[in-house]
Order: structure tokens, then C-alpha cells, then sequence
């Protein structure tokens, strides 16, 4: 009873959302733990608020009687409920680290990064994904961005469902037609990193267009310099799909001869007010420095491909007002940012950011941040931009596409 409760898991996707007009959240689970998704409502709500790892059992019905007006809940009813969570692997408790250490070992022994989502969200024979992909390249797509003939260093694409997002994938993967990449640098939005800066791969990437082949070379580079900011396993690379999309097109484009350097970013939110750029983070200048080198070391062969999403708005994303009433200042939020972008301005990009204070949940800040210092002040050409809004749970997404011309 005096032991301090462990505390919710944060590797978990947690989405706010109401059933039958009552106040719910919806739990996701990338590393498979949790199978289906569940929904918790109720009582279990509240318990759920106290759960920090900080407080035992009287400590929550101490607050509980606080929130809930003098209401008493037992001991008894509280251990029950919090049993059940951590049965269903909701709790950082040693039954979830061991479980999940033995996922960690069975994916670490893999030589192999399998394809995720087709199947799912996408075809997964390959004869049908080309042709679904062909779609994203017809004619009647092709548009003019203004860079002509020119090669391209490095390409900021969605990473949204690719139906939804198909307008603007197009747009940017078509610039890419005069550019006969050797090595990509591949970097993403890890969404299951939670408490680690960076993840990296040596496995090989496999979709249904083949295998492309890691550079483990450099891969174990940038895993040394940045030991103080990359975390040692890859099971965040397991189930992500920001970066996964993006190999498709890479591949429909240029086949699967080229090599790739993948780097999924955590979140940079909670040093924003501690550091004014990542170089400013302890432990990722070495990182960038060496990441640098590798970018340069065949600079015209090498090409950076950014997948992220912009602003994530309205209940779903743990707002209290609809996506409709908060559409215009995210955008204009974006606007800076995507202005900051173009313009190569990583102080301002940093500063609209820390004002923000993550209130528009920019889940590609990271992964952005770190290619502006890749690219040091080159300016960038934005492609499009867009919007999609999600009716039944009132939200949105905003996602663009940024070319940077190779010289």
C-alpha cells in the first residue's frame, strides 16, 4: 500500500475522444503489446490522471476524494482497477518491461525491416502497388513547380495516409525525376519515441518493390557520435510508417539500388526552452556533425527525403475545441513555419516553435529542425500544402511538400 504506483507507459498512443457523449480515450499500442485498441472511460479516467509513478495507492484515494468532491473509493476497488491496466499492459510496471524486452530481443535479432502496412494501407502485390503508384504520377498530376530540370538535395513529403494525402505525395515526388540518387538519408517522425531523440536501423528495408540495403557503415558512424541521444534498440522502426512511405515512392522512382541511412526523431518539445537549435541539445551536435559529414562525403549522389506531417488539431489530438476553430491560427502557425523552411531560417523555425509551445502538436518539428542544420541556410521551394479534416472526431492534419535544389 506505500509502494508508489509505476506509472502509465508513455511508448503509447493515447487519443481523446467521447463515447455515447461521454469523455473517453482511445489506446493505441505500436509495439503490439496491446493488440486491439482500447477504450477507457469512467472512473478509470480519473485513477488514470493520478498514475505519475510519484504516488501510492493512499495517495490516490487522498486525491481522488479531492476531485471527486469527499466520494470515497476503496483500496480494494482502486488495486482492482489498476490490476486491470497493467494486465492490459497500460502500466510501467516490470510485467510490461519484460514483455516488451522480449519483443526488443526477437526484433533485434532481425536482419530484415518487413514492410508493415501493405496489405493494409496499401496493395501488397507488387504488380498492384506499381499501379496504384502510377496513379501518383499520371499526367493530368503533373504540375509545374519551377525548378525545371534541376536536381533536388532534399525532399520534405507527407507522411499521412497516402489516399489522403495523394495531391500533395504527388507533387513532391515528382521533382525528384531528374535526380539518380546513390545513398538516401531517410529521416522521420518516430511517433512511439517518447523519452529518446533519435532511433536508427542497420536492418535492410523490405517492401513489395524489393529490399534496399542499409549503409551500416554510417549507421554505426552516427550510433557512436550520438550514444549520448540515439537509443539502442530499433523496435521504433518496427511499426512507423513515416518512413515507409516514403521508401515506396523512392523505389517506384529509382528501384532499389540505392542505399538508405533511416533516422526516426523524438520529440524536441521539452528543450525547446533549454536550447535554441538541436546542435544546442547535449549529446546531438557529435550526432549532426558526423550526419553532416555523411550527407557531404557524396554530396551529389546523396539526397535527404524529410517524411512529416504539420499541424494536429481538435479532440482527437487532446484539444477541447473543434478542428474548425482553431483552422486559422494553426494555419497561420504553419504559414511561419513553413516560411522559416523555404527561407533556411532554423532561429525562426525554433522560435515560432518555443511560442507555440507545441499547442498545434507539429509532429515533423524534429525531423525538420534537424535538416535545417543539415542544410544550413539553403532555401527551399514549397511545392504545396493542404489540410485534411476528420468529420466523426472533428480533427485535422496539415502536411506540405519543400523542395531544396542541389546547388
Amino acid at each position: 500500500m506505500e509502494k508508489d504506483i509505476p506509472r502509465l507507459r508513455t511508448d503509447i498512443e493515447i487519443i481523446p475522444t467521447y463515447y455515447q457523449e461521454e469523455r473517453a480515450l482511445l489506446v493505441k499500442d505500436s509495439l503490439g503489446l496491446i493488440k486491439e485498441s482500447i477504450l477507457l472511460k469512467g472512473e478509470v479516467l480519473d485513477i488514470i490522471s493520478l498514475i505519475n509513478g510519484e504516488r501510492n495507492i493512499r495517495d490516490i484515494q487522498l486525491e481522488l476524494i479531492r476531485l471527486k468532491g469527499g466520494i470515497f473509493m476503496s483500496s480494494e476497488a482502486i488495486c482492482e482497477i489498476l490490476s486491470e491496466l497493467d494486465s492490459a499492459f497500460l502500466m510501467d510496471s516490470e510485467h510490461y518491461r519484460q514483455e516488451k524486452n522480449k519483443i526488443i530481443e526477437e526484433y533485434s535479432s532481425l536482419r530484415v525491416r518487413s514492410a508493415c502496412l501493405a496489405g493494409r494501407s496499401y496493395p501488397e502485390a507488387p504488380e498492384q502497388l506499381k499501379a496504384y503508384l502510377d496513379s501518383f504520377f499520371c499526367p493530368e498530376k503533373e504540375a509545374s513547380s519551377g525548378l525545371g530540370d534541376k536536381e533536388i538535395r532534399a525532399l520534405v513529403a507527407p507522411h499521412i495516409d497516402l489516399n489522403i494525402g495523394k495531391k500533395i505525395y504527388s507533387k513532391a515526388y515528382q521533382v525528384l525525376k531528374n535526380s539518380f540518387p546513390k545513398k538516401i538519408v531517410l529521416l522521420g517522425t518516430g511517433h512511439s519515441l517518447q523519452e529518446a531523440f533519435i532511433s536508427m536501423s542497420e536492418k535492410d528495408f523490405e517492401t513489395p518493390l524489393g529490399r534496399v540495403k542499409t549503409d551500416k557503415k554510417w549507421v554505426r558512424k552516427l550510433k557512436e557520435a550520438g550514444k549520448k541521444v540515439v537509443l539502442p534498440s530499433d523496435i521504433a522502426h518496427r511499426s512507423e510508417h513515416s518512413l515507409e512511405f516514403q521508401l515506396l515512392f523512392l523505389q517506384y522512382l529509382f528501384g532499389s539500388e540505392f542505399s538508405i541511412i533511416p533516422i526516426l526523431c523524438g520529440p524536441f518539445h521539452q528543450v525547446l526552452n533549454k536550447a535554441s537549435r538541436p546542435s544546442g541539445i547535449q549529446g546531438m551536435n557529435d550526432f549532426l556533425n558526423v550526419l553532416r559529414l555523411c550527407v557531404e562525403e557524396q554530396a551529389k549522389d546523396t539526397l535527404i527525403v524529410v517524411g512529416v506531417d504539420f499541424s494536429h488539431i481538435g479532440p482527437k489530438f487532446g484539444h477541447r475545441q473543434k478542428a474548425s476553430f482553431l483552422l486559422f491560427e494553426a494555419k497561420e502557425h504553419d504559414k511561419i513555419l513553413l516560411d522559416a523552411i523555404c527561407n533556411g531560417n532554423l532561429e525562426n523555425f525554433w522560435a515560432e516553435s518555443r511560442r507555440a509551445n507545441n499547442k498545434y502538436n507539429v509532429c515533423g518539428f524534429s525531423a525538420l529542425a534537424c535538416l535545417l542544420e543539415l542544410l544550413s541556410g539553403k532555401k527551399g521551394h514549397l511545392l504545396g500544402y493542404d489540410f485534411w479534416q476528420e468529420e466523426p472526431t472533428q480533427s485535422a492534419v496539415s502536411f506540405a511538400a519543400i523542395a531544396f535544389e542541389a546547388n
